[in-house]
């Protein structure tokens, strides 16, 4: 059984939402919840985990919050703003249905006072004299709910979820694992619902589980043989693996962490001697991990999250044989907290996949996550939900998106590729705002004599000043310490910016040379004789901007005749002059020649 509908209305910042739960079949495709802090992700949550608490609560005796409590707080201090009620309902499949309504006055006052009478059909069960209503019909579904909460796994992972890393105390570095402590009383479940630190119960589930392929699941094959005609036959007992159910359940567990270890082959569990009952992952019969209070941060999240859900199907009365198996809900609040970006973009969207039968609702903020899911289910295979509108979007239109992963991309392309040059010829690579300026260098290198110095660089087309401007924000930080040589970002005159360096990143500014006619460009470097030469070949290559006068709040702004080159004339106007120029049209070029030199020659030591 699994959630149909969701509907909020005015609870806190949610004006109204309504949620089709989607599904692929019978399958149910994971729902991604998204938005800005305060734009209602966990109040969403929160009204799906209460209504599985409820339900739990017909079922058990004993669970996390005692019959007749609330997980979720009930009160009318939750109503939006300038807003008189709230209303919530929690549909799920069979027909089960948990529904709230919170008033800011008892019912009757409401209606006399504000001229209600009528606003959903569930008004009418709200008494007269109450301002609120909670209605369950779980009790109306006995045999359903039953089977509901002991034949699936209904899991909620809160944000606050944490455990205490290895290198913390000596306690847990040699924390052992023990045998599970179950209890076999009528109306009393050994499974929690809510997983805020479960290392321990997995840890010492698995001790169990290895212990009973061990002890129970050994299959064997009698073999007989007979050296020679003079000796009686021999039989012997052959070991031959193991099959049975704690099997399938420990192969489903390796596939686990296979995927959080990004490891494959031959790998399985160990469980130490008993004067030391660690569980170690071992690869090839060498120790991969030791102790699995030793795995990182992120990998014991991801351990946990997943092993959990093994662990809490195998103590339910499903059939388990292999992860399809696996059926029910698991609310999961930040999925992304404590892990890496591979682990976001990569791991989470394999281990989700590993578990087609479960109902994943999950919130998140990480744009890597939700780009690793579309990669794995494609755009179809699972929704996402933009708080607090509720309104279905893609990853593309993730309100973080677009400024998280531009972000990204500015500090990891430009630096990728940068590190794969230096790399492949070791030379200071020279970054200039486009590709004339790199034609116009190489023809005043060969008539001022400086092959040899365009030789000892790498001079590359940074495609614009703003480039730049990402490659220098992309080294201005610590990452400047280890690249292997020098990076010189080259800018034009006119790009308003000041020489800086950052250990052997540099930016450096070719000088303004005033006297000269364009004052915009690498074309600055063109004295006034150049620029009437090339008038003189084809004057479409020149704009002459009459001198002008502005008036501004009565202050007249005299502005002097200037030219510029005609921006679609830049590539014609390079390949005239770089054809029929000669030393004296490119001698001003020594000033950038000056500038490469000057920083390639000081060593590489930071």
């Amino acid at each position: 059984m699994y959630f149909k509908s969701l509907e909020i209305e005015n609870v806190g910042p949610i004006d109204h939402i309504k949620i089709e739960f989607p599904k692929n079949g019978t399958a149910p495709k994971p729902l991604i919840i998204v938005g800005e802090n305060g734009t209602g992700k966990s109040i969403l949550l929160s009204h799906l985990v209460n209504s599985l608490i409820v339900g739990k609560q017909e079922v058990f005796d004993n669970i996390e919050v005692e019959k007749g409590k609330v997980y979720k707080y009930r009160s009318a201090d939750y109503i939006k703003n300038e807003k008189n009620y709230a209303f919530s309902s929690v549909q799920f499949e069979s027909g089960i249905k948990v529904e709230e309504w919170q008033l800011r006055r008892i019912k009757s006052d409401f209606e006399e006072q504000l001229g209600y009478s009528s606003i959903r059909t569930e008004w009418s069960e709200i008494k007269p004299n109450e301002n609120s209503n909670f209605v369950s019909t779980f009790s109306t579904y006995p045999d359903q709910n039953k089977e509901f909460f002991k034949k699936q796994c209904n899991l909620y992972f809160p944000v606050n979820r944490f455990e205490d890393p290895a290198w913390l105390n000596i306690d847990n570095l040699t924390a052992k694992a023990n045998y599970s402590d179950l209890k076999r009383i009528s109306g009393y479940s050994n499974r929690d619902m809510i997983c805020t630190s479960p290392l321990k119960n997995n840890k010492n589930w698995l001790l169990d589980l290895i212990f009973d392929r061990q002890a129970f699941e050994i299959k064997t094959l009698p073999f007989s043989y007979r050296p020679n005609a003079d000796v009686p036959v021999t039989t012997l007992t052959v070991f031959t693996g193991y099959a049975g159910q704690s099997t399938d359940i420990y192969s489903a567990v390796l596939n686990v962490l296979k995927v959080v270890l990004r490891e494959s082959g031959n790998v399985r569990l160990g469980a130490g001697t008993r004067k030391n009952r660690v569980i170690s992952i071992m690869k090839d019969e060498k120790n991969l991990v030791p102790n699995l209070f030793q795995l990182s941060t992120g990998e014991i999240q991801l351990l946990n999250l997943f092993l959990s859900i093994v662990r809490d199907y195998d103590l339910s009365d499903g059939e388990f044989n292999n992860l399809n198996d696996i059926k029910g809900i698991v609310i999961i609040d930040e999925i992304d907290s404590h892990l890496h970006t591979i682990h976001q973009k990569e791991v989470l969207p394999e281990l989700i996949a590993s578990f087609p039968n479960i109902q994943f609702i999950i919130t998140t903020h990480s744009p890597l996550f939700l780009i690793g899911m579309e990669e794995k289910f494609g755009s179809d295979g699972f929704e996402i939900i933009d708080m607090p509108l509720g309104e279905k979007v893609v990853a593309s239109d993730f309100s973080e998106f677009t400024a998280a992963y531009e972000a990204f991309k500015e500090t990891t392309k430009y630096r990728e590729g940068i590190r794969e040059e230096l790399e492949r010829h070791s030379k200071p690579i020279v970054f200039v705002e486009g590709d004339y300026d790199i034609r116009y260098l190489t023809k005043a290198a060969e008539l001022l004599g400086k092959n040899d110095l365009l030789e000892r660089i790498q001079l590359k087309d940074g495609d614009g000043f703003g480039n730049l401007d990402k490659i220098w924000k992309a080294y201005n930080n610590s990452v400047s310490e280890v690249i292997p040589s020098k990076i010189i970002l080259l800018y034009d005159c006119d790009t308003n910016k000041q020489d800086s360096n950052k250990n052997l990143v540099y930016k450096r500014i070719i000088p303004l040379v005033t006297e000269n006619p364009i004052a915009i460009g690498i074309e600055n470097l063109f004295s006034n004789n150049t620029i009437e030469k090339v008038e003189s070949a084809n004057y479409h290559y020149i704009d002459v901007h009459e001198a002008s006068v502005t008036r501004i709040r009565g202050n007249n702004i005299n502005k002097p005749a200037y030219k510029s080159v005609n921006k679609d004339e830049k590539g014609n106007m390079c390949d005239w002059l770089c054809e029929n120029g000669d030393l004296e049209d490119f001698s001003g070029f020594q000033s950038a020649f000056d500038i490469i030199e000057n920083l390639i020659k000081v060593p590489n030591k930071v």
